[in-house]
């Protein structure tokens, strides 16, 4: 049996991550964080609100929740340089 690291398990080298997908990263956990209060707020208030205050609150933070999973993807995703090269034009 061969001593040789498999092909798949290789280190894959990733570009340095884009200002836009840190941005995206930082933007994720502030909203995961907002989502955690919103939970918490709607845990303590739940019994002494109306319904659609509660359902305003259960949907602000399902929101929350789902922009920080995209942001999140977004942040940590390797994404190559998409900038078009210039020709080179040899006279």
């Amino acid at each position: 049996m061969s001593k040789e690291t498999p092909a798949h398990h290789l280190p894959v080298a990733h570009p340095p991550k884009r200002l836009w997908q840190k941005i995206s990263s930082f933007i994720a956990k502030g909203s995961f964080g907002i989502a955690a209060i919103g939970v918490v707020v709607t845990v303590i208030y739940g019994g002494d609100v109306e319904a659609d205050i509660k359902a305003a609150l259960g949907a602000t933070t399902f929101f929350c929740f789902a922009v920080g999973v995209v942001c999140q993807a977004m942040g940590g995703t390797s994404i190559p340089c998409l900038k078009p090269m210039p020709n080179k034009i040899d006279d």
